[in-house]
């Protein structure tokens, strides 16, 4: 019998998907790895149950505290989870920008919520992220620093690598994801590289990001862009630069637009991230014209989440060009 001993043990080990019907024009082989089939609906849960898990094993979180993060919404989701199941409060620190419906699933789930205006710079005060490090302080609470917490590297190595190399029997060629925090693309392609050298590592980086300028050597224009969770302003311990071999720009319209695609021609649903980094990988596909390649395509979140915004008309005529 497999029967699991807790929702714990339901995060990883998400499925590959061949995406033939909106790739059907390419000589490579797309494949999608469907992080949104995690149990809080996104890749980040997998860091959220196993950062708690090695907080608790080295004597850093103790039973009953505090927990504290900043979050751009689905670490957020994942460590309300991992806190329910082990007993702990949780409050979650997020900009504005963070989806309506990604907050409320955090306060269903038992979350504080805190929500603060966004468009500060890292060495503010007030940015975010020095805002849950200043209450963690303030509250004796734990602080996760999913940006800096190197047990995010590791899950990723441990097992998103891992997963992704056995699925495809090692014949994966590319690896595409968003960076948020760093820990899917370099802690998963460390563990691929170290397979197999040839592997290439692409970063799928929202217009508006700076991340993709900074690997590219080229000047910044930072702006807003709507794309959720990937993206930013500064450089997170957990992204190693180096590691990284290309970088793709996807503007919000192109994003938006191949997450209805992704849904179109697949069913498959995913978030605007996803349709972020599926963009990519299509484009990186595109420009690659000589011998066939394997391309896997990290697909981090549900479009569940996204109902109001990137799936709503209305959000839509009011935000995208027609």
């Amino acid at each position: 019998m497999q029967i699991l001993d807790s929702i714990a043990d339901a995060v990883g080990n998400t499925p590959m998907i061949r995406l033939s019907r909106i790739n059907r024009e390419s000589q490579h082989t797309l494949l999608a790895k469907c992080e949104f089939m995690n149990p809080g609906g996104s890749v980040k849960d997998r860091i959220a149950f196993y950062m708690v898990e090695q907080a608790k094993k080295e004597g850093r979180l103790k039973p009953g505290q505090l927990i504290v993060e900043a979050t751009g919404g689905n670490t957020g989701i994942g460590l309300a989870l991992a806190a329910k199941l082990k007993g702990h409060k949780l409050i979650t620190v997020m900009t504005e920008k963070v989806g309506k419906e990604k907050v409320h699933m955090m306060q269903v789930l038992g979350a504080e919520t805190l929500v603060v205006p966004g468009g500060k710079l890292i060495d503010d005060p007030d940015h975010f992220i020095n805002q849950g490090r200043r209450i963690a302080k303030e509250q004796n609470a734990w602080y996760v620093d999913q940006f800096e917490n190197h047990h995010n590297l590791d899950a990723h190595y441990k097992f998103t690598g891992p997963e992704i190399w056995k699925q495809t029997d090692g014949t994966v060629d590319v690896l595409v994801a968003g960076i948020g925090t760093g820990g899917t693309l370099c802690g998963a392609g460390k563990y691929l590289k170290e397979q197999k050298p040839s592997i290439k590592l692409v970063l799928a980086d929202p217009v508006g990001s700076m991340l993709s300028d900074w690997q590219k050597g080229t000047e910044p224009h930072p702006a807003p862009y709507l794309v959720e969770g990937i993206g930013g302003d500064f450089i997170a311990g957990n992204f190693n630069m180096e590691m990284i071999d290309h970088s793709i720009q996807v503007s919000d319209q192109c994003s938006i637009e191949t997450a209805h695609q992704l849904l179109d021609k697949e069913a498959i649903f995913g978030g605007s991230s996803s349709g972020c980094v599926l963009a990519a990988a299509m484009q990186f596909c595109e420009q690659m014209k000589d011998s066939a390649l394997t391309v896997v395509a990290v697909l981090p979140d549900t479009g569940r989440l996204y109902m109001d915004t990137i799936f709503d008309q209305a959000w839509l005529a009011s935000r995208l060009k027609t």
